[in-house]
């Protein structure tokens, strides 16, 4: 996994409304434009945070997901995941 990339994910997400928008409402095809692998785009889609996490990217950029609760990921949601995961 590149951190990279999903690190440019977040914040064009939090810079570029018209992104943003789109990956609210197709975020599929939204993901399809960057360059992801496809384990990335199946965690972003099911709003799998910690995996992201695991696999190297910024809990503080992840949480531009649930900012804007792209792929249904809300805040309490991401604060369990992320709780799970730093459990584990």
């Amino acid at each position: 996994m590149s951190a990279y990339q999903i690190h440019k994910l977040c914040r064009r997400i939090l810079h570029d409304p018209d992104f943003r928008a789109w990956m609210q409402a197709e975020p599929a095809q939204a993901l399809a434009s960057m360059p992801l692998t496809d384990d990335e785009r199946t965690a972003v889609l099911a709003g799998d945070v910690g995996w992201l996490l695991r696999a190297g990217a910024s809990g503080f950029l992840l949480l531009i997901l649930s900012r804007f609760e792209i792929c249904g990921l809300t805040l309490p949601i991401f604060n369990r995941r992320m709780r799970s995961e730093i459990r584990t």
